[in-house]
Parts: C-alpha cells; sequence; structure tokens
C-alpha cells in the first residue's frame, strides 16, 4: 500500500503497476449531491447556455472568490444528474465533473504532482482496461491523465485569480436573490454577481483594456447565464 494514499482515494505512483481501470459510462452519482461545481473560465461560453454562472465563497473565511455552475438551490440538490446517474441530456457537462474518478494530489516524499483514482470506483480491477503503468513506468494513458488535471487546476486558478481581481476593483456585489415558480418562492444568499452600475462608472481606456484582455466577454457570459435562473426555479419546484 501507498504511503501516499489519502482516505478513499490510491495514488498511482507505481505503488501497484497492474491495477487497470475500465471507465463506466454517464457515472455522474457521485455528484447527486452537490448544487455547484466549479468552472474555468473557458467553460463559461459553453455553460452560460445552460446554468446560472455565479461567484461564491471558497474557503471558510469568504475571503476568496471561485466561479460556479449553480445546479440546485439547497445543499444536497442536483438537478441535472438522473436516477441513472447520467448528466441531462444536452447539456454542458463541467470539466470537474467529466475528470472524476481522477483527482490531482502531490507525493508526499517528492512534493511533485500526482494522480488519485477513486479507491471504490466499480471499473478498478487487475485484468482489463486501460493500464496505469506499462512495466514500472507510468503509461502514456496516466501520462494524459496527469497533463489533463495540471491543466485544469492551472485554469481553475486564474480564474480564481481573476475574480479575485475583479472583486478589488469593486466590480462584484453580494446579493441574495428570491425566484418565484408558481406560489413558491426560493431565496438564495451569499452569491456575488457583476455589479453592472459600478461597470458602466469605468473609464473607456480600462473598458478597453478589459475587451481586449476577454473580462468584458466573461462578464457578458455571466450576465447572460443569469437567465437561467428562472429555468432552475422551476426545475426546483416542479
Amino acid at each position: 500500500m501507498s504511503k501516499n494514499n489519502v482516505d478513499g482515494w490510491i495514488a498511482l505512483d507505481g505503488s501497484d503497476v497492474n491495477l487497470k481501470i475500465k471507465l463506466q459510462n454517464h457515472h455522474y452519482g457521485f455528484l447527486k449531491n452537490q448544487n455547484a461545481l466549479p468552472l474555468a473560465q473557458s467553460e463559461f461560453e459553453l455553460a452560460c447556455k445552460n446554468y446560472p454562472i455565479v461567484f461564491i465563497a471558497a474557503n471558510a473565511e469568504g475571503t476568496l472568490l471561485q466561479s460556479v455552475a449553480l445546479l440546485g438551490f439547497n445543499q444536497g440538490q442536483n438537478l441535472f444528474v438522473h436516477e441513472d446517474q447520467s448528466w441531462e441530456p444536452h447539456h454542458y457537462i463541467p470539466a470537474f465533473a467529466k475528470r472524476h474518478p481522477f483527482q490531482l494530489g502531490v507525493d508526499a516524499q517528492q512534493q511533485t504532482p500526482l494522480v488519485f483514482v477513486e479507491q471504490n470506483y466499480p471499473g478498478l480491477n487487475h485484468k482489463e482496461g486501460m493500464a496505469f503503468f506499462d512495466g514500472t513506468e507510468p503509461s502514456d494513458y496516466l501520462k494524459q491523465l496527469l497533463h489533463a488535471l495540471r491543466t485544469l487546476q492551472v485554469e481553475l486558478d486564474q480564474t480564481q485569480q481573476w475574480i479575485m481581481r475583479l472583486k478589488e476593483k469593486g466590480l462584484l456585489t453580494e446579493r441574495s436573490i428570491d425566484l418565484t415558480a408558481g406560489d413558491k418562492t426560493e431565496r438564495l444568499r451569499g452569491l456575488w454577481v457583476v455589479d453592472t452600475d459600478r461597470l458602466s462608472e469605468l473609464e473607456d481606456e480600462e473598458l478597453a483594456q478589459m475587451y481586449h484582455n476577454g473580462t468584458l466577454a466573461l462578464i457578458e457570459q455571466h450576465r447572460l447565464s443569469l437567465n437561467n435562473l428562472d429555468q432552475l426555479a422551476a426545475r426546483a419546484m416542479a
């Protein structure tokens, strides 16, 4: 057993070079209780068509914010994962969801990035599927996994830095949102959105800079995504 293993996760560090995996299609049941998932900037364009994109606290102190796709109104409520563990058809699936059953961690001894796989994932075995190792060396498949996970983490980190720059400029405001479907009303608290009044007060030079670096496009995608709040409310209260 690897010393890098953590509760519920196996470190793919060469401790078990015979481990293989057969990926299960449409296996999103592990997210059935997640009402929000992190989004990177590169996902806004597609995600804004299906989900509200909002900003929420990323730590207990509330000093860091992250962008998320809102999937439900209450803790433990994901309105896009079906009973058969499949995702809602024709809806964008966030990269954070598609990385499963893998996650990025750190080798405790070498302090280098390391891929972990969920210990109880049903496709893990020693007989068939994709091999994590070619002899004692990482397989091309494992190398690709590591690259993809590292890329996603870099994008999420860069997105968080971008959000904090918006906050520092005073362009984000915390709001509670009341949503009504039929005779039912839900109140969402702790959501941060772009302050359009503050945005309109910026100098032309700063707006031009935000246009050229892509910030205005991302803000517009965020604003358009808020049109999905009513649809989400109707789905929740159906």
